[in-house]
């Protein structure tokens, strides 16, 4: 809490610092106590509203009062919205405000102050509710902090023509120290997980949270950017589903309380406005171009994974999403008046095959739960304009068409689903050139539905939506164990109005 003196000499500035004169303005001073060391974020952003958030990295007790400011410019001559929030042990000490009254499509800047201790200048931005002006998004997913520099941050950071970030999942990693990383680049870079053993506790959460967001390159992103994030199985357990997860062993505890503490530390944590599961699982709309929806696939009634060929794999009652979800997705998609139909998805869809027989392994896919994959197939069938798929995961880049039959090869695909690359996480990044691409070369022989792969990349790629036409180009990173990679430009593909997709080279 504010202790007297500090109180007294706030009260006297009218708690606008910036309007003041520039000798009064110098008490003020940033991050010197080392306050504000993650960083401040935004998110979750609609056409009047947005989330925005930052952590008091303090040894103070209680509640404590923070203030936050809101404004039209980044002296903060011209402010908007201020006023104070509290937090305290029960939040991490995390700050987390739903900014309201703003207008639609209008940048603006944050900060918070704490014991006379500004935090760096945020950056959001509203909703917009048309797409006219063009709407460019980076899809990112799969961020591994033992497994190379978070370089493609920055780069999503300062390029001025990307509005909004898409956050997939895997935002963290729970693993101990060494066990799912990059040992190389481990032993080479002294990037170690914080705690050193797998996440199990609420504390333990915390910390890896609070390890990845001192992470400078992440902050970038933050401050330039405001997010919309969905979770997947990492920010929980590996292999995550609704009574347990793969990497979940009894000797663990309580899959309830370790799955209750994942949750908790991601609400604190993340600039998001759920505060339930079910909240996760929501939808944007932006004029009649374009409705996005928001797909919540671990905890919201995901029933075990199973081996690939196990028979009860085909019952119909097993489920990805709960009943519940699958009939609003399946509701909002065939009354949307949208151009446009985005689903925002944790894992792939479409599915395809990487060698000629294929081995027996856990399928945590859509394709591993075929009746309700088959059931959300004939709503898209019944859609007159093919949904676009947004996928993470996978670590890998690929373009799938989703067609109805089991040969995928019809020629009109009734959805496309875009895969983009991991961050840092492990794909065949390990293999040699020509391994890699003689394995690509396989693949396309094999998946007459895929357009494009590339399965040793990392980076994101740039959603560009437009009245007529999306575009859709990836951006990959040169190399994530350099600390200042630089970037380079991967394909293009074009869906038009008239539903087909061009690659451009």
């Amino acid at each position: 809490m504010m202790n007297r003196r500090s109180f007294v000499k706030r009260s006297m500035l009218g708690v606008v610092p910036l309007l003041l004169p520039t000798k009064v303005f110098s008490l003020f001073v940033y991050n010197n106590n080392n306050t504000f060391i993650h960083g401040v974020a935004s998110g979750d952003p609609t056409n009047d509203a947005v989330i925005i958030w930052t952590h008091i990295n303090t040894k103070l007790s209680g509640v404590l009062n923070v203030e936050w400011q809101v404004a039209l410019d980044q002296n903060f001559k011209n402010m908007v919205r201020k006023d104070f929030a509290i937090t305290s042990s029960e939040k991490d000490f995390t700050i987390k405000v739903d900014v309201t009254g703003l207008e639609s499509n209008h940048t603006y800047f944050y900060r918070f102050i704490f014991n006379d201790t500004v935090s760096d200048v945020g950056v959001c931005k509203t909703l917009p509710t048309s797409v006219s002006n063009g709407l460019q998004i980076a899809v990112i997913s799969c961020n591994n902090y033992e497994d190379g520099y978070f370089t493609s941050f920055r780069h999503i950071a300062d390029n001025q023509d990307i509005d909004y970030v898409f956050h997939l999942g895997d935002y963290i990693y729970e693993y101990g120290t060494g066990q799912y990383c990059n040992k190389t680049f481990l032993e080479q870079s002294n990037r170690i997980n914080d705690p050193l053993h797998e996440l199990l506790s609420l504390e333990d959460y915390r910390k890896r949270y609070a390890l990845y967001r001192k992470d400078k390159e992440l902050q970038k992103a933050h401050r330039n950017k405001s997010f919309i994030c969905i979770w997947d199985d990492h920010e929980l357990v590996n292999n995550a589903y609704f009574g347990g997860a793969k990497n979940h062993q009894p000797n663990e505890g309580s899959w309830r309380d370790r799955s209750a503490a994942a949750v908790q530390a991601y609400f604190e944590w993340m600039p998001v406005r759920a505060k339930s599961t079910s909240e996760m699982i929501r939808s944007i709309k932006i004029g009649n171009e374009a409705s996005f929806f928001f797909m919540e696939e671990r905890l919201d009634g995901r029933d075990k994974q199973l081996l690939s060929n196990d028979p009860e794999k085909l019952s119909p009652q097993r489920k990805m999403i709960s009943k519940k979800q699958f009939d609003h997705l399946a509701e909002e998609l065939k009354n949307s008046d949208a151009r446009w139909n985005f689903l925002v998805n944790q894992v792939m869809f479409t599915g395809y095959k990487s060698k000629k027989e294929e081995s027996v392994k856990e399928e945590d896919w859509w394709t591993g739960y075929p009746y309700q994959r088959e059931q959300l197939i004939e709503v898209f069938e019944g859609l007159k304009n093919p949904p676009i798929i947004l996928t993470g995961d996978h670590h890998q880049s690929h373009v799938l068409e989703l067609n109805s039959d089991d040969t995928q090869t019809k020629k009109s695909p009734i959805a496309w689903e875009f895969l983009t690359p991991s961050i840092t996480s492990k794909n065949d990044d390990r293999l040699s050139s020509e391994q890699i691409a003689k394995k690509s070369k396989l693949l396309y022989k094999l998946n007459p539905h895929m357009i494009y792969n590339e399965i040793a990349a990392h980076g994101y790629f740039i959603l560009n939506v437009e009245k007529k036409e999306i575009k859709i180009t990836y951006k990959f990173n040169e190399d994530i164990l350099l600390p200042n990679s630089g970037e380079k430009q991967g394909p293009d593909f074009t869906i038009d109005n008239s539903n087909k997709l061009t690659k451009n080279v």
